[in-house]
């Protein structure tokens, strides 16, 4: 029944809504603003006083969002009607929308950030935008102002991400999504004599390692009509999301900071190439070749179609409108990447958008925009059950357990990736050789190490 009631409550957690306050005030929602009248109002800490932002007008801008978008339940009739008393009660207008289309995104930014206006903008970036944007100072150090940074709704992965020494630039007031993990082929495994739940089982028991999972994949991987030729493979795996699951679960990865926040390349530490050479070894003994004039993105096809049993990529792939969940006869389950002999728990790449305060603004004006926004994104009361996130989830996956247990480590689990903030860095460059054969992990990063430490040092200026 909790799972029914998550359902009926949580549709928003499908997709994100944009939602927006009207100008002229008034409920918005169905249930209307004045059902929260009895909510505590909020100080200012600074007068003592209820805020008053005289009427500011704030944009949220991303690349999806329609605030006209109608409500599609309930709960998101209940958050336009929350976020309409917020604007209502403190005064200030903001609305979530997009800037037009993803490919133009970072262009604006970049612009406004450069030049200015009168708009009061908080900019929703991706890897394309925000790397370079830190790097030439067009964002706001967030630990300037007053806000409550260990509230719970703030992605404290994102925060992390962006941090420089005691400053951070970033901010997400979402949960970590839940992405890397292995979707495996339930049809596949089963006439193998392999069940479903065997896997779910290893993870649960904490068994689900490199080692188990390569003896599942010797079982798959073999040739079906005693011809000499190997005809049935066990992975059809995107080189660069096997690679960085692999080493996020041997507790590697390719860029960290130190201790003063300066990038370092770590992609040759004695955690990353155990998790290099086992990556080669992977796509060597149990990856399906790619077919003679196929797109880069074979492997899909191949998945999807049933010729391997193993993809290695992220959970959007089952949400509907996605290729899994679309165009996928088969039932496939979805498990946590397997944990290295130096990994300590399932987890997931933690690689989220990040929210920035242009720094053309000055400290006043930036600052009174962050407060608005953390007073609107607030969660809507009476909406306080922890697993309301799973309801689009149990839409999508066909088990529960892909659910419950798998997503659950990985929301519970975020691990910061680095490598996406540092500008100019490719870090798939390292996979390529390496996932087809062409170059040892140790050439691989020899190959790189001088181009990347370079960019590093630029960055780290």
């Amino acid at each position: 029944m909790k799972k029914i009631a998550s359902i009926v409550l949580a549709v928003a957690a499908v997709s994100m809504l944009a939602i927006g306050c009207s100008k002229k005030g008034g409920a918005s929602g169905a249930s209307g603003s004045s059902s929260f009248a009895k909510q505590k109002k909020q100080k200012d800490p600074a007068t003592n006083k209820v805020f008053d932002f005289d009427k500011m007008e704030i944009v949220v801008l991303d690349w999806w969002s329609d605030p006209d978008a109608p409500a599609a339940s309930k709960q998101q009739e209940d958050e336009k009607a929350w976020k309409q008393w917020v604007c209502d009660t403190y005064n200030v207008s903001i609305v979530q929308k997009s800037s037009g289309g993803w490919g133009g995104h970072p262009e604006i930014i970049q612009n406004f950030c450069t030049t200015g206006g009168d708009e009061n903008y908080i900019f929703v970036n991706d890897g394309r935008s925000f790397p370079t944007g830190m790097k030439n100072n067009l964002f706001w150090d967030l630990s300037q102002f007053k806000v409550d940074w260990k509230k719970s709704k703030w992605n404290q992965g994102v925060i992390k991400q962006t941090s420089k020494g005691s400053s951070f630039y970033g901010f997400n007031p979402a949960m970590p999504e839940p992405r890397n993990g292995v979707f495996f082929n339930k049809r596949i495994l089963e006439e193998n004599g392999f069940t479903a739940d065997y896997i779910y089982d290893l993870q649960k028991d904490g068994k689900w390692t490199w080692d188990t999972f390569e003896e599942i994949c010797k079982a798959l991987t073999k040739d079906t009509d005693n011809d000499g030729i190997i005809d049935q493979y066990a992975m059809a795996a995107f080189n660069s999301e096997f690679s960085f699951s692999a080493l996020d679960s041997n507790n590697a990865a390719i860029i960290l900071p130190d201790a003063n926040g300066k990038y370092q390349n770590v992609a040759n530490s004695e955690n990353a190439m155990e998790a290099w050479n086992w990556i080669a070894h992977m796509f060597k003994e149990y990856q399906m070749p790619q077919p003679e004039g196929s797109n880069w993105d074979w492997f899909y096809a191949s998945f999807i179609n049933g010729e391997a049993a193993f993809a290695t990529d992220q959970e959007y792939l089952a949400m509907p409108g996605n290729r899994f969940h679309d165009n996928m006869k088969d039932d496939y389950g979805f498990v946590c990447f397997p944990l290295g002999p130096k990994g300590t728990a399932y987890r997931t790449i933690n690689n989220d958008n990040i929210f920035t305060i242009p720094a053309c603004y000055d400290h006043d004006r930036a600052e009174k925009i962050m407060q608005a926004y953390d007073l609107w994104s607030d969660p809507v009361p009476g909406y306080n059950d922890p697993d309301s996130w799973k309801a689009g989830y149990y839409a999508a996956f066909s088990d529960e357990r892909a659910v419950d247990e798998t997503l659950q480590y990985m929301v519970d689990n975020p691990n910061p990736r680095f490598d996406v903030v540092v500008p100019g860095l490719n870090s798939s460059e390292i996979t390529w050789g390496i996932c087809g054969g062409y170059q040892t992990p140790q050439e691989a990063y020899e190959a790189l190490a001088p181009s990347w430490q370079a960019i590093l040092d630029d960055c780290n200026k």
